[in-house]
């Protein structure tokens, strides 16, 4: 058997029918195939890889932590059931994202054209 948590995960992020024949025939996915199907978001030459993920890791970092976990919450949460439940699902970092300093802060800075200052709170 393929490895469990592959075969649960890779038809959830590919086309069944493809995500099939990996599982069933065990082949290897190449790193271009990885970026062409959407498993991976780039690839780059290995001496390229931490600068990368650092990359990608401070884009993160600029946007607003309560934003960032509500966001992954309410994504990772909502695929498990059909689009209209999911959008009406109550979601707790969200709500705590509506209630931060951080929801007037953002409008403001940009208005200003400046850098807002998270406070994640």
């Amino acid at each position: 058997m393929a490895g469990a948590g592959g075969v649960h995960r890779l038809p959830r992020m590919i086309p069944q029918k493809i995500a099939m024949g990996y599982i069933l025939t065990g082949r290897h996915m190449t790193a271009q195939e990885a970026h062409r199907l959407g498993v991976v978001n780039e690839v780059v030459p290995r001496a390229e890889v931490m600068p990368t993920a650092l990359k990608w890791a401070n884009e993160i970092l600029e946007c607003a932590p309560l934003s960032i976990r509500a966001s992954k919450q309410a994504a990772l949460m909502g695929l498990g059931h059909p689009l209209d439940i999911a959008l009406k699902l109550g979601y707790t970092e969200a709500e705590r994202m509506r209630r931060s300093e951080d929801t007037i802060e953002g409008p403001r800075a940009f208005a200003e054209k400046r850098k807002p200052n998270w406070k994640a709170r």
